[in-house]
């Protein structure tokens, strides 16, 4: 049987196809061929250091045989090995401190998003039946931090927590070194531990209609991540502080937002993370139209890494703080659970 057929330019003819077909072929068995590969990317098309690594994590995982598997391959063929048996070669199984632990290791070898990376291998290792009940250890290599793709904070406090709520099981993340291109070039690190599954389906599972807007939540709990020269601190904290005080709902009180600095060690890193914890609007029950309260709270993330040239730090801050701002207002008003981030990673599952 040959290969399902991709057009590399269909949607946003970007690396986002080549990472959900690869990581549903490699689980599934079936071979694909994605042609034009990047084909509505301006400049650069073809492959990046970035997407081989996935390649090759996923082709190793599944014994794949792959064609075009090169820097600036606009074509590319991927077979899995489909009467593949046994522990994928992903993992290895070690013992650390007397846990017994299955253990993999992605290393993009560039400062490209580990984020998006993400979306290419969680997936198939989620959804990879283990011979036993023991957790996984992941170790990520590369940008953590970096323009256009979820940032290490995103995944921590949205997307694993999401993925939690959907059904799989609970995943920690450690940070061991922040990886950005901003500012100049450096690798950075992360482990992600997922303990095990029991059930190796997914539930259905459904976010439900956007919420109307007679039906929004304010926000239960506001945490705000800056990443910053420490000269910047205070002044962000002072502005943003204004700013939720000028703000219309959803904003909560002091006691609710949550205020975290860190130095980005460089004059030309900003970087800005809102996370709020918002409470499920209540429903009506089948059999009654009084409403009852859901248990189950939902995040949303709205961020920015500062791109342009800062002349001046104050106004960077603000207009910074002003875009999130707002675009989490704008989230918040169009009742989405899941915001556009999240809906790229979900899309496969």
């Amino acid at each position: 049987m040959g290969p399902i057929e991709l057009d590399g330019r269909t949607l946003e003819g970007g690396a986002q196809l080549i990472r959900i077909a690869l990581c549903l072929s490699a689980l599934t068995g079936k071979a694909v061929q994605i042609d034009n590969i990047r084909g509505n990317r301006s400049g650069g098309r073809g492959l990046k250091a970035q997407h081989l690594a996935c390649v090759k994590w996923l082709s190793h995982a599944c014994n794949a045989h792959v064609e075009g598997a090169e820097k600036g391959s606009k074509t590319l063929l991927f077979r899995p090995d489909a009467e593949r048996t046994g522990l994928s070669p992903a993992f290895k199984k070690n013992s650390i401190y007397g846990r017994s632990i299955y253990q993999c290791e992605l290393d993009i070898g560039t400062a490209g998003s580990t984020g998006q990376a993400l979306q290419a291998i969680l997936p198939f290792i989620l959804f990879t039946k283990l011979p036993t009940q023991d957790p996984i250890q992941l170790t990520v290599s590369g940008g953590t931090n970096v323009s256009g793709s979820p940032s290490f904070e995103y995944i921590k406090y949205v997307l694993l927590p999401t993925l939690q709520s959907i059904g799989f099981p609970p995943m920690t993340i450690e940070l061991q070194k922040r990886g950005r291109s901003h500012g100049g070039s450096s690798i950075g690190s992360y482990i992600l531990e997922i303990q095990p599954r029991e059930e190796m389906v997914l539930p259905a599972f459904s976010f439900g209609l956007p919420d109307t807007a007679g039906s929004l939540q304010p926000f239960s709990h506001l945490r705000a991540i800056f990443l910053g020269p420490t000269h910047c601190h205070d002044e962000f904290k002072a502005y943003f502080s204004w700013r939720l005080k000028s703000q219309k709902s959803p904003w909560p009180d002091d006691p609710a937002t949550e205020i975290s600095c860190e130095d980005s060690q460089h004059e030309k890193r900003l970087y800005l993370i809102l996370i709020p914890t918002i409470p499920t609007p209540p429903s009506p029950t089948p059999s009654s139209s009084t409403p009852s309260t859901s248990s189950t709270p939902y995040t949303l993330g709205a961020d920015h890494l500062y791109f342009k040239k800062i002349t001046n730090h104050s106004r960077a801050i603000r207009e910074m703080v002003d875009r999130v701002t707002a675009e989490l207002q704008s989230r918040w008003e169009g009742g989405t659970k899941v915001d556009e981030n999240m809906r790229d990673q979900l899309v496969q599952l």
